[in-house]
C-alpha cells in the first residue's frame, strides 16, 4: 500500500535537479551536485532502462564523492539486478560504513538474494540497539522483507512495531501490506476500510483494497474501489487495469474491452494486457478479433516469458473457435514443448480434446477425454473440463453424464461449479424438473459462472433471482418459500 516507486521521480524538486545535470551534459558542462542527487537521477535512468546515463550519473557521483555510500549501495544493487552477487558482495564489503543504516538495507538485500532471509533478520536484530531513529529502521528492514516476498520476517518486524513503538503511524501501512502478501484479505479489508475513513484521498489505499476484494473474488466492490481511484485520478493505469479485470468477472464484457483497449492506446505492447482482452472478445464471441489480438500479445511478448505457455494455449482455444484445426494444434503443440521443459502435466490431452470436439471430430475428441482422465491426478477436475466441453459444443446429453458424476462421486470445488452448467444443460435438453432442481443452486454455488450462462434469458436480473423468474416461466407464477 506504499506509494509507487517512481512518485518521488515526478516531485518538483528532484525534477528541477535533473533538468538541471541534463542542461550540463547537453552543453558539455562541468557541474557539481550531492552525492544523494545524482544517485537519485541513477536510479530514475535505471527505471527508464537507460543504464549507460545510470552509469554516467554514478560515476561523476563517484568522482565528487568517493567515499560517499549512496553511489556505491547503487553500484550494488546494479550487480543485483544483473544477478551478479559476488561482485555485490565486494561492493558492499568495501564500504567503509558499515554501520549506516543503508548499508544494512543492503546486506539485507544480498542474504535475502541468497535465499537466507533468517540471516538477514538477524543481521537486523543485531543493528537495532545502534540505531538513533528505531522505529523508522524497523519500517524500512520490514519493507524490504516485504519487496522481496517474506512475509512471516516482515510480519515479526511489524508486531515489533505495534508493541515498542504504538504510536508510530507508518505502521499500519505495513501491517496491512502483510497481510495481502499472506493472503489474510478478510483481514486486511477491514483495517483498509478504517484508514480510507481517515485518509479517504489515499489512491494506493483504494487500489488495494481493490486487489483485496478481487481476491475475494468480490468484484463488485472492487469495482466500487477501482471508481473511487478514478475519481481522485482518471487515468490512473492500475486503477483501469482493475476496473477492466473486475468487468470481465462480472460479464459486462463490452464495458471491458473498451476499458482495455483504452489503457491499450498509451501502452499498445503489453501483452498481458492483450491478453485479456482477447479474453474478453473470446467470452463476447468476437473469436477472430481474439485471435488477432492474441497474435500481436505472443508477438510482444519475451520469447521466453512464463506466460507464454497460457498464451499459446488461449491462441489454441480461439483458433479451435475459428475452426482452424491446423493452426490450433499447432499452437497447442508449441505450448507442449515449452512446458515439457518447465515439467508441464497431462492437461493438453483435455484442450486437445475440446478441439477436436469443436470441430465435429468427436471419436478423436473421446480418445483425448479417456487419456486426460487416465493420467490425471485431479479427476474430478478432468471431469468437469470435458463436461464444460461437451456443453459448449450442444452434445448436452454427454455433458450431463460427466457432470452428474461429479455429483455422485465427489464432494468438491468442481462439484459446486458443475450445478450451473447442469442447469444449463437440463434447461436444453428439455427436462424441466432437474433445470429447476439445479437452477435453484446456481447462483449460490457459483454466481460468476450461473450469470455468464444465463444473463440472456433474464437480463436486468440478478442472478440470484434466476430461479424464481425460471419458476415462474415453468408454472405461471413465483415459487414459495417450501420450493
Amino acid at each position: 500500500m506504499r506509494e509507487e516507486d517512481d512518485v518521488y521521480f515526478e516531485d518538483p524538486e528532484f525534477l528541477e535537479y535533473l533538468q538541471k545535470y541534463e542542461d550540463a551534459c547537453k552543453n558539455c558542462e562541468s557541474i557539481y551536485m550531492d552525492a544523494d542527487e545524482l544517485t537519485d537521477i541513477a536510479e530514475y535512468y535505471m527505471m527508464q532502462n537507460r543504464e549507460e546515463d545510470a552509469n554516467q550519473a554514478i560515476a561523476l557521483a563517484r568522482s565528487l564523492h568517493p567515499d560517499s555510500v549512496e553511489p556505491m549501495i547503487f553500484l550494488a544493487r546494479q550487480q543485483m539486478f544483473h544477478d551478479n552477487l559476488e561482485a555485490a558482495q565486494d561492493i558492499a564489503h568495501s564500504i567503509p560504513d558499515q554501520n549506516d543504516s543503508e548499508t544494512i538495507f543492503l546486506w539485507m538485500e544480498i542474504l535475502i538474494k541468497l535465499e537466507v532471509p533468517a540471516d538477514a533478520m538477524r543481521l537486523v536484530t543485531e543493528k537495532i540497539g545502534e540505531q538513533s531513529e528505531k522505529d523508522a529502521f524497523l519500517y524500512d528492514a520490514a519493507s524490504i522483507f516485504i519487496d522481496y516476498g517474506c512475509y512471516d520476517e516482515a510480519a515479526q518486524l511489524v508486531n515489533t512495531l505495534e508493541k515498542e513503538y504504538p504510536d508510530y503511524y507508518r505502521t499500519r501501512k505495513l501491517k496491512i501490506e502483510v497481510l495481502m502478501g499472506k493472503r489474510e484479505y478478510e483481514k486486511a479489508i477491514p483495517l483498509l476500510q478504517d484508514y480510507l475513513e481517515e485518509e479517504p484521498y489515499s489512491i494506493s489505499a483504494w487500489r488495494t483494497l481493490a486487489e483485496a476484494f478481487v481476491e475475494e473474488a468480490n468484484y463488485m466492490d472492487a469495482l466500487d474501489s477501482c471508481e473511487y481511484c478514478l475519481a481522485i485520478d482518471p487515468e490512473y493505469q492500475q486503477a483501469m487495469i482493475l476496473k477492466a479485470y473486475c468487468l470481465l468477472h462480472l460479464n459486462m464484457m463490452e464495458a471491458s474491452h473498451a476499458m482495455y483497449q483504452k489503457v491499450l492506446k498509451d501502452d499498445p505492447q503489453n501483452s498481458n494486457l492483450l491478453q485479456m482482452d482477447a479474453n474478453a472478445l473470446a467470452f463476447m464471441g468476437r473469436f477472430e478479433e481474439a485471435k488477432d489480438t492474441l497474435k500481436k500479445a505472443l508477438k510482444y511478448l519475451p520469447k521466453y516469458d512464463e506466460n507464454r505457455i497460457q498464451m499459446l494455449i488461449n491462441m489454441a482455444y480461439v483458433e479451435g473457435k475459428c475452426h482452424n484445426t491446423t493452426n490450433a494444434m499447432k499452437a497447442l503443440e508449441e505450448a507442449v514443448k515449452l512446458s515439457e521443459k518447465q515439467g508441464g502435466g497431462t492437461e493438453f490431452h483435455l484442450i486437445r480434446g475440446a478441439i477436436l470436439l469443436e470441430n465435429g471430430k468427436e471419436a478423436e475428441a473421446a480418445k483425448q477425454f479417456e487419456l486426460a482422465y487416465q493420467k490425471s491426478p485431479d479427476k474430478q477436475k478432468s471431469l468437469l473440463a470435458i463436461g464444460i466441453a461437451y456443453a459448449e459444443t450442444q452434445n448436452y446429453k454427454k455433458a450431463v453424464t460427466f457432470l452428474e458424476s461429479i455429483k455422485d462421486k465427489f464432494n468438491c470445488e468442481e462439484s459446486e461449479v458443475a450445478i450451473p452448467y447442469l442447469a444449463y444443460c437440463y434447461k436444453n435438453i428439455h427436462d424441466q424438473e432437474n433445470f429447476l432442481k439445479y437452477m435453484r443452486h446456481a447462483a449460490k454455488a457459483d454466481r460468476e459462472i450461473t450469470e455468464f450462462l444465463f444473463q440472456k434469458d433474464y437480463p436486468n436480473i440478478q442472478p440470484e433471482e434466476y430461479y424464481m423468474y425460471a419458476f415462474k416461466n415453468a408454472y405461471g407464477r413465483f415459487p414459495t418459500e417450501e420450493e
